[in-house]
């Protein structure tokens, strides 16, 4: 690896430290308390980043997506597709709630930069894995698994303004956890 890209990593690598310092609360790490932990000047973070915002996006993202791979959520293999999804969904949505800052930053990267690849599609292949047994077509699973990610990302961005709007507070977990069986049953039309 060339000393550039050495150099770059591991402002990453110091940067994911802070994050996690920092209990996700990633608005409180200055570009200057990165330099300093990495032993780099302020330009070269952005002359690799352009900006604190983009490296704590890419590092976000990263931090994210090891989460997503290391999801092997323990769920009884006795209940029904549907309520394993239910489960699955809630364990997720906690995550969400539980690291507000970090799921912020990636939900909103995964929205100005879309790919194939990204967390939230990382997370709609997650949720097909519940839904191994549920007999409509793969294509269709995808898309309602998609659906399913997007609805929870937009109630998760809007937590705060929920009760006002709809009548029950996503902070709250039974309140939360009732939206998605609600979201659940009406996406999937009941259907074990």
């Amino acid at each position: 690896m060339k000393k550039s890209e050495l150099a770059k990593e591991n402002i990453i690598a110091v940067t994911i430290n802070l994050i996690q310092e920092a209990n996700g609360e990633a608005d409180k790490i200055t570009t200057r308390a990165i330099a300093k932990e990495a032993g780099v000047g302020i330009g070269l973070i952005n002359y690799h980043f352009e900006s604190k915002e983009k490296l704590l996006e890419i590092c976000v993202q990263r931090i994210i997506s090891d989460v997503i791979k290391s999801f092997k959520p323990d769920v009884n293999h006795e209940l029904s597709s549907i309520g394993r999804l239910k489960k699955v969904t809630k364990m997720v949505t906690s995550f969400l709630i539980e690291n507000s800052s970090v799921s912020k930053i990636s939900i909103l990267g995964d929205m100005n930069s879309p790919t194939v690849a990204d967390n939230t599609m990382k997370t709609v292949k997650g949720l097909l894995f519940s839904m191994e047994d549920y007999s409509i077509p793969k294509k269709d699973k995808m898309l309602l698994s998609f659906g399913l990610t997007s609805i929870l990302q937009a109630a998760f961005l809007r937590k705060d303004t929920m009760k006002e709007s709809f009548g029950f507070n996503f902070n709250d977990r039974k309140e939360r956890e009732a939206f998605i069986d609600f979201m659940i049953d009406k996406l999937f039309g009941g259907k074990q």
